[in-house]
């Protein structure tokens, strides 16, 4: 990535993500870089996944524009001054001032939800007025904030009420309720090409004018967890990051620095692959 990167040395870098590297590019804009870099766990890998960055970028792009009636996005249609070989894997956007949320919707109950309800019945302290099994449909979506933490931290599920006390009342119930609307239209959009959207996350910022604005990236692999679906049946198996989260838990990863074997990165790019292909062709 160093060669590619050292393009942009010319701008200055703001903040380095796990994935993504974001530059200030002036006029209260940002160029978002996002790199082959690849994270689990709240964990940074030095060994990248060639050719991942693209395909995040442009996943992130597709969705972006097929939402923009629903909320403003930051996405910036300008023409970049930065090499073309590096362009697939940037966004020119505009600046921000992040909200300290991430806001997760779930449409199925999976994962660390399905690991919590199996435990206390509850899914972020949520009482469940139905009974679920694992990955069944919830009657509709349901918003379970948390926070967003540093690099090397740890998100934390926090309550509605917790998310209030964080950015305000007001934006707390706008967010909420446009997340749910993002949801259910990709989750239809999504299904209808066969995938099925489980659950994903959302970030958002306010502008210079203080109006709520959808930032970083939106229904990618990364961010959501994906299931294929075909004549009315829904295949279980992820295809998305959840596919490397259970390698690292198949060979007792113990949260060091590990060269990650060349089947391993392959079969994680087809699976994004995959992803890209049926959604967005």
């Amino acid at each position: 990535m160093g060669n590619l990167t050292d393009s942009l040395n010319k701008y200055n870098l703001l903040f380095k993500g796990k994935v993504r590297n974001i530059y200030d590019y002036g006029d209260d804009r940002l160029l978002i870089y996002t790199s082959d870099r690849i994270s689990a766990f709240d964990y940074v890998f030095k060994d990248e996944v060639p050719g991942k960055g693209v395909l995040l970028t442009k996943m992130a792009k597709f969705w972006f524009n097929k939402t923009n009636h629903i909320i403003q996005n930051h996405i910036l249609d300008e023409q970049l001054d930065i090499p073309e070989n590096i362009q697939k894997n940037c966004m020119l956007v505009t600046k921000t001032k992040v909200l300290p949320i991430e806001a997760i919707v779930r449409g199925h109950l999976a994962g660390s939800a399905w690991s919590t309800y199996e435990s206390i019945g509850k899914v972020n302290n949520i009482e469940m007025v139905n009974s679920y099994k694992k990955y069944d449909k919830f009657n509709e979506p349901i918003f379970t904030p948390s926070t967003k933490a540093e690099i090397g931290d740890k998100d934390e599920n926090i309550s509605i009420e917790q998310m209030q006390g964080i950015i305000g009342v007001n934006l707390t119930e706008k967010i909420q309720r446009i997340s749910i609307e993002l949801f259910k239209f990709a989750y239809n959009f999504a299904k209808e090409r066969g995938v099925i959207i489980a659950d994903t996350k959302f970030e958002f910022g306010l502008d210079k004018d203080n109006k709520l604005v959808l930032i970083d990236e939106i229904f990618t692999p990364d961010c959501s967890r994906f299931w294929l679906y075909k004549n009315n049946k829904i295949d279980y198996k992820s295809f998305d990051k959840q596919f490397f989260r259970d390698y690292l838990t198949s060979i007792k990863w113990n949260n060091n620095q590990i060269q990650l074997p060349e089947d391993i990165k392959n079969s994680l790019l087809e699976k994004y692959q995959v992803a890209y292909n049926l959604i967005t062709i």
